[in-house]
Parts: structure tokens; sequence; C-alpha cells
């Protein structure tokens, strides 16, 4: 009976072991699987997100991966923009809060866009509850300044213009786990568009493409079309590894409008927003749901409740003993609305190239589709698409018949986004008239793109030497446009620009461009004034006027008393009015209004012959009597007290910036060499520790794992195993026991 009850107790300690070794296994499937469940799901970082050492060119804040060798940069900027708008002029606030969440002394470099032209004229950096004022310097000076005081340790920071919409600032000596806060200021005019006023805050920058030689190539490398690619080519992080629970690059907004009438309709196009209507008849507005992603133009819109009220506004500011008048004047919006319409030849030209990729190529296809259906018997046109190939689809303009529009709806609808950004070719086949004399039709362009070229300058070379007869009307696709491109190609064209934003808009802006172009149009627009009272005008000449554009001028007054006079020419009537110089509201700023439009003035001198020599002395000269950021100048701030203690390394790195909203990343890689990827990280990743400069071993450390699970899921599975295969054994020994 012992042996007996031996054997029995022997088997029932093997199943014993067989039903824990199971149920070790099952608890470990379910907290593997629960764990997967409480936490986020990681995100994946490839290869190409990586960096090693060897490919750093300068010290680089770096965070240590699983991988020996194998590092990811983190990003550290939030912004908040504060509009003050008094009737159409505008006051933004920006503060950039940068953050450093290391232990290493870091220099962060970061790369914004701006409203073009946009007069930058004050700079103030935060240091704990210190305020250091910065001053404008000549851009060399300004650049050995802040470099000079990084090298000593002391807190500085930078702000240059890469081009008049887009900025970069450089902080230096930012403490580890330091928040350093900059602030600037910049002076803008509401555009008033179809019988509203429209703020645009860009927060998106496109990805440029820039030309080199016969290839092309969207990296940071300078070539001899672009001197400075590497400067406005900052490096992406693709929104695949973005941070999935916070935002990396977060904006906040908040506008306080005072329009100087009562409001009629506010909206913001692209954002939520909450609108708070006072008593006094202004308004506050702010976002809805919080702060916003950097990959989106802002673009809040007003009316005023009776339109007639805001056909007219004059401003005027005494400033350093000079008197600066700003006038925006509407023409009566009746004029010329019964004219015949003339016929027309126009070409359209597509951008289908890979930055186009996603929801912009859709809206580009529908803008260009609805363009085709309002052509008309007698009109001519002509379809050219480009991305770093060209195609036509006639070889010239053809008449307008349903067949050959049909042909050309055809080619529209099956046009995808693919390849590099290559415009001169085809803007140079759209500029291209074959009948010059031919005073039947008007010549117009339509030109349908996103504008991601680091070559402005090159296109715009090209619309004035080869506009003759023509006029050019860029259309803005996608989140984030490059508003510089638009509005600086519409004036040296003698045309106007149109944004489309989302595919939605398409019909209405459409509609409001072919009204535009289907109208005659204002010319030999002046400005009136008493004897002796004007001192300086800009823009000079004043240019033609589209339908329901505004005349918007600056000017230096020797004298305040007397009336001004705008007029104009159109459909052979004569438009005059008469304003009071008396009756004009004391505003401020206009006189950094009239500085900005004076340098956007000088610079587009360069492309009629004006000697460089003589721009950049005037420029210059300019940008310091108004303490304006320019192409020459810079605004620099510095702490006197060193920060950083001697001989402790200091950290430099690119902020990354992001993809647009509705950008394609892999319709332009797919072609293109790949973008800079400096950085790709997860949110968990910030708080790790950092190699501190490069030079570092990733000996140095273990380095930091990235995220698999929150359990030790694969020793569990491995007991779990191992206790199941020891009970079978034990099984089949006192098994053959009892045989015996």
């Amino acid at each position: 009976m012992a042996t007996a009850h031996t054997h029995h107790s022997a088997g029932s300690q093997a199943w014993f072991a067989l039903t824990l070794a199971i149920a070790a296994l099952a608890a470990s499937a379910l907290l593997w699987s629960e764990a997967r469940a409480d936490v986020p799901e990681p995100v994946e970082i490839g290869e190409s997100d990586m960096v090693r050492l060897s490919e750093i060119n300068e010290g680089a804040l770096l965070i240590k991966t699983i991988q020996p060798g194998r590092y990811i940069p983190a990003p550290m900027v939030a912004t908040d923009i504060d509009f003050d708008i008094s009737g159409p002029v505008v006051r933004a606030t920006i503060t950039q809060r940068f953050e450093n969440p290391t232990d290493a002394w870091v220099e962060a470099t970061y790369v914004f866009p701006m409203p073009e032209d946009s007069g930058v004229d004050r700079l103030r950096m935060q240091v704990g509850d210190r305020f250091i004022e910065g001053e404008i310097q000549e851009r060399q000076a300004a650049r050995r300044t802040y470099e000079a005081a990084r090298a000593n340790g002391q807190r500085a920071s930078l702000v240059e213009q890469e081009r008049p919409n887009m900025f970069t600032t450089s902080v230096a000596n930012i403490g580890p786990g330091e928040t350093i806060i900059v602030q600037f200021e910049y002076q803008d005019v509401a555009r008033f568009v179809d019988g509203r006023f429209q703020l645009t805050q860009p927060l998106g920058l496109t990805p440029r493409y820039i030309p080199d030689g016969g290839d092309f190539q969207m990296v940071s490398t300078d070539s001899s079309s672009v001197p400075d690619a590497s400067r406005i080519t900052p490096p992406v992080m693709p929104a695949s590894l973005e941070p999935r629970d916070q935002l990396r690059l977060p904006v906040t907004i908040t506008a306080d409008l005072d329009a100087g009438y009562a409001l009629g309709e506010i909206a913001s196009l692209y954002h939520a927003t909450l609108v708070e209507r006072r008593s006094d008849g202004t308004a506050r507005i702010s976002l809805a749901d919080g702060p916003i992603p950097a990959n989106r133009d802002f673009v809040l819109t007003w009316r005023a409740a009776d339109p007639s009220e805001a056909s007219a506004a004059l401003f005027i500011e005494e400033w350093q003993g000079e008197t600066y008048l700003l006038a925006q004047i509407l023409p009566p919006a009746e004029l010329g609305a019964d004219t015949p319409r003339r016929a027309r030849e126009t070409i359209f030209v597509i951008d289908n190239s890979g930055s186009m990729g996603g929801a912009s190529m859709r809206q580009a296809r529908a803008a260009l589709i609805t363009a085709l259906q309002r052509l008309e018997p007698g009109d001519r046109f002509n379809v050219i698409r480009f991305d770093n190939t060209m195609e036509q689809v006639f070889p010239q303009a053809v008449d307008a018949s349903p067949d050959n529009v049909a042909t050309a709806l055809t080619f529209a609808r099956r046009l995808e986004a693919q390849g590099g950004t290559v415009m001169l070719p085809a803007l140079n086949a759209a500029l291209r008239d074959t009948s010059p004399d031919d005073d039947s039709r008007v010549r117009q362009i339509v030109f349908l793109t996103d504008g991601a070229i680091g070559n402005e300058a090159e296109l715009f070379a090209a619309i004035e030497a080869g506009l003759g007869r023509s006029r050019l009307f860029p259309v803005g696709i996608g989140s984030a446009p490059n508003g510089y491109f638009m509005s600086r190609a519409a004036r040296l064209g003698r045309g106007t620009s149109t944004q489309i934003g989302q595919v939605s808009e398409v019909e209405a802006r459409m509609e409001e461009l072919f009204t535009a172009l289907e109208r005659p149009v204002m010319t030999d627009l002046d400005a009136l004034f008493p004897e002796g009272a004007l001192s300086e005008i800009w823009p000079a000449p004043l240019p033609d006027l589209y339908y329901g554009e505004p005349v918007t001028l600056t000017a230096r007054l020797a004298s305040r008393n007397g009336n001004m006079v705008i007029e104009g020419e159109t459909a052979g009537a004569r438009w005059r009015e008469t304003l009071s110089l008396a009756d004009a509201h004391e505003g401020h700023g206009i006189a950094t209004l009239f500085g900005r439009n004076r340098i956007r003035a000088l610079e587009e001198t360069r492309f009629q012959g004006v000697a460089a020599s003589r721009i950049d002395a005037a420029v210059l000269e300019t940008a310091l009597d108004f303490s304006l950021v320019s192409r020459l100048t810079s605004l620099v701030a510095v702490d006197i007290t060193p920060a950083r203690p001697d001989g402790t390394p200091l950290a430099s790195r690119d902020v990354p910036t992001m993809i647009p909203d509705g950008w394609n990343l892999d319709a332009v890689e797919r072609e293109a060499a790949p973008l800079v990827r400096h950085a790709a990280a997860d949110a968990r990743l910030f708080a790790a520790r950092p190699a501190p400069m490069a030079g570092a071993t990733a000996a140095d450390s273990a380095g930091l794992a990235l995220p698999a699970t929150a359990t030790p899921r694969q020793v569990l599975m491995i007991l779990g195993a191992l206790m199941m295969l020891l009970a079978l054994i034990w099984l089949i020994t006192r098994r053959e026991e009892r045989l015996w």
C-alpha cells in the first residue's frame, strides 16, 4: 500500500507541475496582452532614422538607442502667437520657448516660416525673470556678436532672415533642464480679398526642392543655383515618427481684433476657434481645441457688417520727426461689372512633382479641371505639367473646342505626383508667346503649384525677362505653400495670386480668380498729393489692380495737410477718389510698414537691371534706419553674464520641422534622394540621458533600449515551457517505474 501510495503521490506531483506550467504560460500571455493594451504602440524607428557619430559633422544633442553606436536627437520648441489687429494693421508677438530636457548644454537652431515681407523689428530674450533687449546689426556683425557670446558661455539669441518668408532663430547656451524664451515682433497689413480681410500666419514649412544640374534632390547641399541651400532646408521629421501622445512643436494663437467698424462674420479657415464678441465692438479669437501642430497655415478672415464701411482706411504715425501714411482704398465693386467678356489665351501650368503628393495633387487637379470647364468658344488654351520632366498637351495653344477641352480633361484626370520640382523649363515654355502682336485676346498664365523650391531668384528673373504681354496668376496649393514665391511672382507677372488650402475651397477660389481674370483691370493708378506734401511713396509705381483688390500704399509725408487723390483707368472710364489727410486715424507701426515696403521694392529692382551694389547699400540703410531684419541685417540679444562653466562642452543641433499637413513624403522619396533626417524620437525617450557631444563612444554606458513591452514576457514564457518539459519527463519516468 505504501509503494502504491508513493506511485500515486509522484504522479499527482507531476500533474500538478504540468498544471502549474500551463498556468504560468497562460499568465505570461495574459500579462503581455494587458501590457500591450496599457502602453502606447511603440513608434517604429528605422535604420534610416538613426545616425552614427561618424555621420555628425558638428556637435549634436543625441539620445542613445538600444542599437550600439546609433543615436536620435531630441526636439524642443513651443510657440505662442498673439495678434493685435487695429483696422488692417497687424502687430504680432511670437514667443518661442526653447526647452532643454537633457543634462547637456545646448545650442538650438530653428528654421520657421513667416508671412512674406513681414517687418520683424524687435527681439527680446527672457532668462529667468530677466529680459534682454535685442539690437539690429549688419548680418555678419550680428553673427560675430552671437558666436563670440556662444564661445564665452553667455546666453544669446539671433534672428536671421533666410527668405522674406523664412527666418532662423539660434539660441546658445541653454543649460541642462533650462528653458529660454525668445520673443520677437513683426508688423503686417491684413490682405483685403473679395470683401473680406485676411490674416495668414504660416506655420508649416514645405521642404524646398534644390535643383542641381541634371539631377534633382531635396537635400541640404549648397548648389550653384541656390548658394544658401543648406540654410533653407532644415531637417524634416516624417509624420509617422512624430510622438503620438503629445505635440512636438505645439502652437497657441490668440488675436484681439479692433476693426474700427461693426464686425460681420469672423472665421478661421483651417482651425477651430472661439470668438468672443465684446460690447465695445471688438473681438477676441482663440483656438477652440488647445495647441495645434506647426504643419498648416493659420488663416483668419473677417468682414464688416456694412461692407461700405471697410472701403477706405487711412492711418498716420509720427515717428522720429517724420510723418508716415498707410492708405488702403477699395474701388467701387460695380466698376466694369457689365463690360463684355474678352476672349482669352490661357496657358495652364500644373506642378505634379512629389511635393504635391496627397491632398495637394487632388486640389490642383480639381482646380485645373474647374478652369478647363470654364473655357468658352473663342478662347485658346494649352496645358503644361512638370515635375523633373515637362510635358505639353498640345504643341502650342489651340482653340477651346469640345474635342480639345476633352483631351485636356483626360490628361488632367490622369496626373499623379512624383519626382522633383524643376519649374524653370515649364515657366519658360508658358512665357513663350507665338503671337506677341495678337491684341484680340488677353494672354494669361495660370500657375498651379505649392512653390516648394529654393531657386526663387531664377524664376523671378525669367518672369521679368519673358513676360511680354502675358500676365501671371500663381495659385498656391496645399496646407503651407511658399507665399513669398506666390506674391512676388504675381507682382513681377503683373497678375494676382490665389491660395487653395483644401479641396472644398477649389470651386470658390477658382471662381474668385476667374472673376478677376474676366473683369477689366484698373491701370494707370496714381496717388496725387498737395504740392510739397509728399516725400516718398511705396510701391512706386502703383501696380495694376484686379477686381476685388484694394489700392494699398505707404508714404512719407512732408505735411499732413490737404487731400490725397487716388485715380485710375478701367474699361475706358476714369475712377477718382478724394480723401482728407486730416481725417486719417493715428496708427502704430506705420513707419515700419513703410520701411518694409521700401526694402521689398528695392529688392525687386534686382530683376530690372539695377546694380547689386546699389541695391545692397539702399536695403542696408533702410533696414538699419527702421530696425528691420532683412537679407543684410539681423537682430541679436546677449546676456552679459556667462552661464556655461568653463570647459563644459556645448552641443548644437537643428530642430526638425514637421511635414506639412496632407503631404505625401513617399511621393518625394520614391525617386529623389532621401530627405535629411537628423531626428526620429519617441516622446518617452526625451528623458533619457543624451550623449553629450560628437566624439563620445557608445561604450561609455549601456545606452537606452527602445521600448518593447512593459513586462518580462520572454522570461515568463521560457519558464513556463521549461516547467512543462520537466513535468512530462517526470511523468514518463514514473510510468516506467510502475511498469517494472
